[in-house]
């Protein structure tokens, strides 16, 4: 199958799921399990690849994050399901994402400064994950280096994994909202990383 044609499914089979959570319609089992097999296919295609077609890239990025939240917003047993469903679209998306061999020394090269100020002093989201909190001039940097390669990147017709794994970290910062505040009771924190996850979300998306 081509890229444009199961783009095409993939986005379609993305938004009828979504569509019914937005509008309080629950969680739709038929239209999960036509997503589930289209990002199967996904993965079929797209796993042995060193990079993915730029024009899927952000509803991949976004749709364990966005999946993830309604789980929040509806009840008990409804939220259950929607919470396993986004953890197995993520490993459908992990997939899709899993890096292989070694990318174009051009594209290595406009990615090489903010992969290197994501993993300086450990790893930025490593020491989210661990509860230290997020380290804001570190984020500065990731940010403005981000800010300052960003276009290069959309103008690639293809994004190299690597680049599409940091993307989807990003956009996940939310989720760390509600750890910060529920579990770690780092209130404080959490207000931080839910500004700067608003700032990185509008440079990424726009």
């Amino acid at each position: 199958m081509k890229d444009k044609e199961l783009i095409d499914i993939f986005e379609r089979s993305e938004i009828n799921l979504l569509v019914e959570l937005r509008m309080g319609n629950g969680f739709h089992e038929k239209e999960y399990e036509k997503l589930v097999k289209t990002l199967t296919v996904c993965a079929d295609e797209w796993e042995s690849r060193t990079s993915l077609p730029g024009e899927v890239v952000h509803t991949l990025v976004g749709l364990y994050d966005e999946l993830y939240n309604f789980s929040f917003i509806y009840g008990d047993e409804e939220s259950v399901r929607i919470k396993k469903a986004a953890e197995n679209t993520k490993k459908l998306i992990r997939r899709c994402t899993k890096e292989k061999g070694e990318i174009e020394p051009e594209k290595a090269r406009v990615i090489a400064g903010l992969i290197e100020k994501i993993n300086e002093n450990g790893n930025f989201f490593k020491k989210l994950q661990s509860g230290k909190g997020m380290d804001e001039q570190q984020f500065e940097r990731i940010y403005h280096e981000l800010s300052d390669i960003i276009d290069e990147i959309y103008s690639w017709g293809e994004i190299p994994k690597v680049m599409v794994n940091i993307f989807m970290d990003l956009r996940e910062l939310d989720l760390f909202v509600g750890q910060y505040r529920e579990e770690f009771k780092q209130h404080e924190e959490a207000n931080k990383i839910y500004d700067a996850y608003e700032r990185i979300f509008s440079l990424i998306f726009g």
